[in-house]
Formats: structure tokens, C-alpha cells, sequence
């Protein structure tokens, strides 16, 4: 064999292992690829209901703040007293206490005028 033929053969074998280490390569990227976008699409799913969880508990939280409004206002609470038996207060069945200023700051109570 001639000094050109073993260059020439060890540049095909060269290129050769050049070849297949790129094959292998690819097929692993190819591989990486794959899992990395399916594991993209897992957590886009995730994302996705959360975002509808908290938009759910959003829409609960506004309803349970209305209910409460509703359920605060005055008429409200005259129905759902007179509905537990309870009467509205008047002059004939309220007790009235006189409390002087000095013992309401002492116990750390509100004066209210």
C-alpha cells in the first residue's frame, strides 16, 4: 500500500466515525427534543388549570362577597331576626344605662354621643 492509500483509507474510516458519532448525536438531541417538549406541554396543562382554579375561586370569592352585602343590609337582618322569634326594640322593651365617660376609658370602651 501506497502512502496516498493509507491516507485515503484512514480518511474514509476518519469520516466515517465522524459520521457516526453526528448520527448518534442527532439521534440523541432528536430524543432530548421530544422528552423536553413533552414535559413543555405537562406543565403548560398545569399552568392552564391553575389558571382556570383561580379564576373559579375568584368567581366564588365575588359571590360570597355579595351574599355577605346582601345578607348585611338591614332589611335582611329585620327578616331573619323576626324569622328567629326575635321582636324589633323599641322604647317599651329597651333598658337604657347611663354609664359615666371616665369608667368606658377605663375598661377601654367606646363613648359614643
Amino acid at each position: 500500500m501506497t502512502r496516498s492509500h493509507t491516507l485515503a483509507f484512514i480518511s474514509e474510516r476518519f469520516l466515517f466515525v465522524v459520521a457516526l458519532v453526528s448520527a448518534i448525536v442527532l439521534i440523541l438531541s432528536a430524543g432530548a427534543l421530544v422528552t423536553t417538549q413533552y414535559r413543555v406541554r405537562l406543565l403548560f396543562v398545569e399552568i392552564e388549570r391553575a389558571n382556570d382554579m383561580a379564576r373559579k375561586l375568584a368567581d366564588d370569592s365575588s359571590q360570597l362577597a355579595l351574599d355577605l352585602s346582601k345578607a348585611a343590609l338591614p332589611a335582611a337582618v329585620s327578616r331573619r331576626a323576626g324569622e328567629m322569634g326575635f321582636i324589633a326594640a323599641d322604647v317599651t322593651n329597651t333598658v337604657l344605662f347611663e354609664v359615666e365617660p371616665q369608667v368606658l376609658l377605663k375598661e377601654h370602651m367606646e363613648v359614643r354621643k
